[in-house]
């Protein structure tokens, strides 16, 4: 059969199946056109099985049934072999398929397999893999491959939703639809397509509507090739309540009205609101808002005063419009004010003419006036004399009795009752006299001026006026001023901050009439600064001024100025002021201008501007009186109601009496944190206005004002509140500002304004070690907080969220805070070796305060421990071997602090002996001292310590006295306060030791005093040899504190270090203790090794010439006393107090390699008292050569031995020094 291409380019022959005779021909292919024929042939060759050669292809792996899902990609799998190797190709429903696009989606990969990317469903066939070479071809069996479509009818994912909104709203329409093929999504209203066909989307269709003035059904169509589907939804247009009905005034008193009214709406009203004015006052209508139900009673009216009322209902939408007006009157009241301008003249000498003005607050008809009237005499008000009047405003009062004063008083009454009475006014009867000045005020204008007035003109033919003032803390001294007829004068030169009295009569031809009763002004306290100059007032248009003025000069600005005060008032009449003044406040101190706005228009007011410093107001610039401009409309009258939608539906009324045409109107309006108005302008037929995207629990504030032509009136200022709700957004800027080993301090900044939805009341931290998944919290109402408890060294996961009063918000991402570490904990201190001698080792130490909590310490060295009171600082260990390194730890609890120390080794060869040549002055011995050829001795202490007959064997080493106990007092004091008979003492200091020493020869010798002996004692001398080291080139390392691992405790004696071992003590302090220590002479079979080369010792720092004791033999008494003399004591002295066991006679002792450096503990000062103990055995043999040493308490501190050696020694560099001795019993 024939197979034509899709394109009709060309075509297949297939014969199948295939016959080896049958088929086997040329075959001719044959192409026409209009420009002429072509043709090609071709032989085919059939083989059977058995005559297929070797290399003929064949197909290993052929292609196999596959389903693939559109748009997925479908692979062929097709091995052949041959040879030579045969190429691949394919054919899909017996037509060859192309891969020789570079970018199709039908590729041949190199393993010959076909690669078919994003099915489609014309890709579904008949797919044969052909291998081909020049020995064949070979056909692979055909296989099928099949391409699923899903096929989804549409449906709505999303279906639009039904919709309020206020009139002339915006909203949005959304309609979500899916399916296989997804559908288009186009929208309708009625029959109208509000969908454009060119730009139908696929899947989702916003519609978006403004300005929504009516309900409407809107319809979501979905189309797709398996079908169409519809959906409404309707956007419903909020209603305005109607206007209440049926209002009626049902109680009247002279100040409430109680009204009455019908609701007349079907749907819920949120509240009412009540509007009333002052009938014929032109005055917009006063509101009372919030009223929750059909009855209220409005208060704070004034009595006998005719008011219009009307009532309007409110609901979600807005405000309806007002019901009926009604109109009524208050009740009657007393008068609340007295006659006004109350004067009096004499008619003659017996007869008086009164006469008045209305009261300014009559409360209703004034059915009369009664006049009050006695001779000057005290007695209640109830006595007086009195004449009533009808509504007329004078009377006269006849039969006064000539030449006395007379005190006048009027007062109005009502058919309700009488009002106050007038102030007092004194008349002297006496014809011709005038009456005295009515109505005397004054005010301080400066620090020392006063400005009087009084009621002027008066109808009394006055001819001057007599004012009398003086201080009110001393009434004798009075200053008195005769002024020409006024109504008003300046009193100059008062005291600053001082209360003035003042009393003003006048007078006529026939005489000075009464003076008023005194007033009191008090001047304004002292100007720190005079007036501001060249004030000017400008109008700017009908409601606003331009105010400008110069500083005042320099030599009148007694203080800085720090800002202006310009206070303005609206004039009733060229000399009286309307209400009291306002005041605009200027914090520049250069400040030269200012704007005053909100003014009335065409009206005049009074401008003063004045300075104000540190200490005050300065004085006020006199006042400059402008007229605002043409008459611009007055304030509309403006509702504003809120959805939950955040919206706003703004509408509006023009005011009652429209001045000028109006030209419409403009809007402004922004939230509380925003500075910059939004500005709206609106035609005059607009009245309404929806604002939307406001934020949720922002204050917004709205101006609206009217237009004419001569520009923008009084502005109509409303704020509202939109309900809060939880925070969208969390906190910005969130970041760690500092932190500590046990805190971290973290800022931010509030929610972005568009998502905190509400005030902030405060913050929740939420945090969290990374490796525990418990969270703790802290609240805080401020933007800043610090952590405080967090673990050192450690990694903690921080977030924050932010609450209004509806609840939290989201947290924000996490930063992480890393605390600081610590290098130890708050334990104990300075764990130092405070004094080292050759078998002995001081420790001292510091312990605070808190950790005084009764646990004993422990100190632990070798294979010993001892235990220490938590209150001790020091401890004495004995015992030890010289020349070793030891190391000490210190332990409370799981803390540990350790310090290494090394003994010094023994030095002084030889014990010094009695000189049997030497004088014989009695009470003296003369000594042969020993001899050493030491570099590093500083000085040298003969020592000598009184031994009873009884107890001379027992005392064999210098270890066993107090050395630190020995060297306390000064050597200034040793001659004044010398020690008991039987109290060690130092003879004598010497820089070098002289071959011969005589003691007892009563000398001061540096300091020592050289005592005589006693013919009835026995001595033990030695000598003290302090080691002066300067080598120490690590004296400030500290000591290692060890946590949790206790430090490995040593099974032997510790050896000498090896070469080049540092160790490393307790940072050293000032004045520490020289290290003691004691050298033994070694015994006949046991010499001792000398240190080797180039060996450095660092002990604790030491402090300045300490003493190391010495044994010496002392010379045989006179001849008349026997002496005891026990073998080998001037040989052996005392063994070193030491952790370790002693080592036998017959075991030397390891000498230090070279080059090895021991670090000290750093000694503190003040140091409480040692404990000294022995844990060690005896040594074995030869006690009187090494006895043991005993637990002895040694209760004497050495630092002030120390600081007093140190002194001795004139101060200077401090040293590093160690001390052997040798001993004598004689």
């Amino acid at each position: 059969m024939v197979i034509d291409f899709d394109d009709g380019s060309g075509s297949v022959l297939r014969i199948q199946p295939l016959r080896s005779h049958r088929d086997e021909a040329v075959y001719e292919c044959t192409s026409s056109n209009a420009a002429g024929l072509a043709s090609v042939s071709a032989k085919l060759t059939v083989l059977e099985e058995d005559q297929i050669p070797h290399g003929f292809p064949t197909i290993d792996m052929g292609p196999q049934l596959k389903v693939v899902e559109r748009t997925r990609t479908a692979t062929l799998l097709c091995a052949a072999s041959g040879s030579p190797d045969p190429e691949i190709h394919w054919f899909k429903d017996f037509v060859p398929v192309d891969v020789s696009g570079i970018t199709g989606r039908v590729k041949q990969l190199r393993s010959g397999a076909l690669q078919i990317e994003s099915s489609e469903e014309s890709d579904q066939g008949k797919y044969e893999c052909v291998a081909s070479n020049n020995v064949g071809t070979r056909f692979s069996a055909p296989a099928n491959l099949y391409v699923r479509v899903r096929r989804v009818p549409p449906r709505f994912s999303i279906p639009p939703s039904n919709l309020e909104v206020m009139p002339g709203g915006a909203l949005n329409l959304t309609c979500v639809a899916v399916g296989a093929p997804m559908p288009y999504i186009r929208w309708l209203s009625g029959d109208v397509e509000l969908t454009p066909p060119q730009g139908t989307p696929i899947g989702r269709n916003v519609l978006e509507l403004t300005n929504i003035q009516q309900s409407t059904n809107y319809t979501c169509v979905a189309t797709s090739s398996l079908g169409t589907i519809r959906t409404m939804a309707t956007v419903t247009v909020k209603a305005l309540p109607v206007a209440p009905v049926g209002l009626m005034v049902t109680e009247t008193t002279a100040t409430s009205l109680t009204l009455n009214w019908d609701s007349g709406n079907n749907d819920p009203v949120l509240y009412y609101v009540i509007q009333y004015e002052t009938r014929g006052s032109g005055r917009v209508f006063q509101e009372v808002e919030g009223v929750a139900s059909t009855r209220y009673s409005i208060g704070g009216l004034s009595p006998f005063s005719e008011y219009d009322l009307r009532v309007l209902a409110v609901n979600n939408v807005g405000r309806g419009p007002p019901g009926a007006t009604v109109s009524t009157r208050t009740s009657e009241q007393a008068p609340s004010s007295p006659p006004l301008a109350v004067m009096a003249r004499m008619l003659s000498t017996s007869a008086m003419l009164v006469q008045w003005e209305p009261p300014e607050e009559p409360n209703g008809l004034i059915q009369g006036y009664s006049v009050l009237f006695r001779p000057e005499e005290e007695a209640p008000l109830t006595q007086w004399q009195s004449v009533t009047t009808d509504s007329r405003l004078q009377t006269t009062l006849s039969g006064l009795s000539p030449q006395l004063t007379y005190s006048l008083r009027v007062l109005a009454f009502t058919a309700v009752g009488e009002g106050p009475p007038s102030e007092t006014l004194r008349i002297k009867a006496q014809q011709g006299v005038p009456s005295p000045p009515a109505e005397l005020t004054g005010e301080a204008e400066l620090d020392s001026r006063v400005m009087l007035s009084w009621r002027w003109p008066v109808q009394d033919p006055i001819t001057s006026l007599e004012l009398k003032y003086w201080e009110a803390s001393t009434p004798t001294r009075k200053w008195q001023v005769v002024l020409e007829p006024t109504g008003a004068y300046a009193v100059e030169g008062l005291k600053p901050d001082t209360l003035y009295c003042f009393s003003l009569a006048a007078r006529s031809h026939m005489g000075l009439g009464l003076s008023t009763l005194p007033i009191q002004v008090r001047t304004a306290p002292s100007m720190s600064v005079a007036p501001p100059r060249k004030v000017t007032v400008h109008p700017l248009n009908s409601t606003a001024l331009r105010v400008s003025w110069k500083p005042p000069l320099m030599q009148t600005q007694h203080e800085q100025i720090r800002g202006y005060r310009v206070s303005y008032a609206q004039l009733q009449t060229p000399e009286k002021v309307l209400g009291q003044a306002s005041i605009l406040h200027l914090s520049e101190p250069d400040s030269q201008e200012a704007i005053i706005s909100g003014l009335q228009p065409e009206t005049t007011y009074s401008v003063t501007v004045a300075a104000h410093t540190m200490e005050g107001e300065g004085a006020p610039s006199r006042g400059r009186l402008a007229i605002t401009t043409g008459a611009v409309p007055s304030q509309p009258t403006m509702m504003i109601s809120t959805t939950i939608s955040k919206t706003a539906l703004i509408q509006w009324q023009p005011p009652q009496k429209m001045v000028g045409e109006h030209m419409g109107y403009q809007l402004q309006y922004k939230s509380l944190e925003e500075g910059v108005f939004t500005v709206k302008d609106f035609r005059a037929t607009d009245d309404h206005f929806t604002v939307t995207g406001l934020l949720k629990g922002a204050t917004y504030v709205f101006k609206l004002c009217v237009q004419n032509r001569a520009g923008c009136g009084q502005e109509r200022v409303k704020e509202i509140s939109l309900p809060e709700d939880i925070p969208d957004g969390y906190p910005q800027n969130f970041t760690v500002v500092g932190k500590s080993s046990t805190g971290t301090e973290l800022s931010w900044d509030p929610p972005h304004l568009s998502q905190r939805n509400g005030r902030i009341v405060q913050y929740m931290v939420v945090y969290r070690d990374i490796n525990s998944q418990s969270n703790s919290s802290h609240n805080t109402s401020s933007t800043r907080l610090s952590l405080d408890g967090l673990q050192p060294d450690t990694t903690y996961d921080i977030r924050v969220q932010a609450f209004t009063s509806r609840g939290r918000g989201p947290l924000s991402p996490s930063i992480q805070s890393h605390t600081l570490a610590i290098p130890m904990p708050a334990f104990i201190k300075n764990f130092t070796v405070k004094m080292v001698t050759r078998t002995s080792v001081l420790l001292t130490w510091e312990v605070p305060d808190a950790l005084k909590s009764g646990v004993p310490l422990k100190i632990s060295y070798g294979l010993h421990s001892v235990e220490v009171p938590c209150t001790q600082l020091r401890a004495l260990i004995r015992g030890l071997q010289e020349d070793t390194v030891y190391s000490f730890v210190l332990s409370s609890g799981e803390v540990q602090q350790q310090v290494s120390v090394h003994t010094p080794p023994f030095l002084l060869t030889t014990a010094p002996a009695l000189h049997l040549h030497g004088p014989k002055q009695r009470d003296t011995l003369a000594l042969n001292l020993p001899h050493t050829t030491a570099s590093n001795l500083r000085c040298y202490y003969i020592v000598v310590v009184p031994v009873s007959e009884a107890h001379a064997d027992q005392w064999t080493n210098p270890d066993q006295m107090n050395l630190e106990e020995l060297l306390e007092k000064s050597p200034e004091h040793r001659q004044e306060h010398r020690p008991e008979r039987s109290e060690p003492y130092v003879a004598a200091r010497l820089d070098t030791l002289p071959a011969i020493f005589t003691l007892g020869d009563r000398r001061v010798i540096r300091g020592f005093y050289n005592r005589e002996l006693s013919s009835q004692e026995n001595y033990m001398c030695f000598v003290l040899a302090e080691l002066e080291y300067s080598q120490c080139p690590h004296p400030h390392h500290p000591a290692t504190p060890i946590t949790t691992q206790p430090h490995p405790s040593p099974t032997q004696p510790h050896p000498s270090p090896p070469s080049h071992t540092h160790h490393h003590p307790a940072t050293p302090i000032t004045n520490p203790a020289t290290p003691i220590t004691t050298q033994p002479h070694p015994s006949p079979t046991q010499p001792h090794p000398s240190p080797p080369s180039h060996t450095h010792h660092h002990p604790a720092t030491p402090i300045t010439n300490p003493a190391t004791p010495i044994t010496t033999q002392p010379h045989p008494s006179p001849p008349s006393h026997t002496h005891h003399q026990p073998s080998h004591t001037h040989h052996h002295p005392a063994t070193p107090i030491t952790t370790q066991p002693h080592p036998s006679p017959t075991q030397p002792h390891p000498s230090p390699p070279s080059h090895t450096h021991h670090h000290p503990a750093t000694p503190i000062t003040n140091p409480a008292t040692p404990i000294t103990t022995q844990p060690h055995p005896s040594p074995p043999s030869h006690t009187h050569h090494h006895p043991a040493t005993p637990i002895t308490t040694q209760p004497h501190p050495i630092t002030s031995s120390a600081e007093k050696q140190k002194k001795r020694e004139g101060g200077g560099t401090e040293q590093h020094n160690q001390c052997c001795a040798s001993s004598l019993l004689f």
